[in-house]
């Protein structure tokens, strides 16, 4: 059976920044509005950070849920070569160097680079101001990308053991091994209504519960499970469910 679990993030933020606030971007040409605008458009895409322009004078968040962001684009540049046949082959490159802190006021980390480097074939005669800013504006949508990716958690398919020890057991276990996961919940929780004594029920019925994102429930029934018997499997599950729920972490970016 398999269960999607985070991968840590790139960048630690810490367990419950979600708000993003940009302190400060800086840049040649417009290239601070637009990679603004990109990483504010990109990150309501991703659906697990939020993006501000902070304010001067507003009161730095204490609550963990904002992180502050410096952001320099360290490279804006934009170039059309001629190839030998007497077309050009534009491309762009975009490098975002991104700094983090806990506070508006830093303590600052080292600068984290993320580049995107975009091409294109036109015929000579149809290079123009649209290609470069299109270019432009691809690759900054590159760049940003990677850096939202370091930021946040990611989804990890880990292959977990099911308990097989009882025949009672079994339904489930080849529901779940077919990949008919509701089946293998019903399963498992009739064996466990009607056998509460049974480790291997409870700890069957947290595995695809965790699947489906019920962490409180699977972590109950995890100890519930350890209770009753000393298990290696048992342990590992609980460990790591509370992890994520320490975390925050229960949920990933689409």
């Amino acid at each position: 059976m398999h269960v999607s679990r985070p991968a840590p993030a790139v960048l630690d933020l810490g367990p419950s920044a979600r708000m993003l606030s940009v302190v400060r971007v800086d840049g040649p040409e417009d290239s601070p509005s637009v990679v603004v605008h990109t990483l504010k458009g990109r990150a309501a895409r991703q659906g697990y950070f939020q993006v501000d322009a902070r304010k001067e004078g507003t009161p730095p968040d204490t609550t963990g849920h904002t992180a502050y962001v410096l952001l320099e684009v360290a490279e804006w540049s934009f170039a059309a070569p001629r190839t030998p046949a007497g077309e050009v082959e534009p491309h762009a490159r975009v490098r975002l160097h991104t700094r983090l802190a806990r506070a508006p006021e830093g303590p600052w980390s080292e600068p984290y680079e993320t580049g995107g480097l975009v091409e294109g074939t036109e015929s000579a005669s149809d290079v123009s101001r649209a290609v470069e800013s299109q270019l432009l504006l691809e690759s900054s949508l590159r760049a940003v990308d990677d850096l939202l990716r370091a930021l946040a958690p990611r989804p990890r398919i880990e292959e977990v053991e099911l308990d097989v020890d009882s025949p009672l057991l079994q339904p489930g276990v080849a529901a779940a091994a077919r990949g008919d996961l509701e089946e293998a919940r019903a399963s498992f929780a009739s064996v466990h209504a009607r056998h509460p004594e049974l480790p291997g029920a409870a700890y069957d019925l947290g595995l695809v519960l965790e699947s489906f994102g019920e962490l409180d429930q699977a972590e109950a029934l995890y100890t519930q499970a350890l209770s009753m018997k000393d298990d290696r499997l048992y342990r590992d599950a609980l460990q790591s469910v509370r992890v994520r729920l320490r975390s925050g972490a229960s949920g990933f970016p689409p």
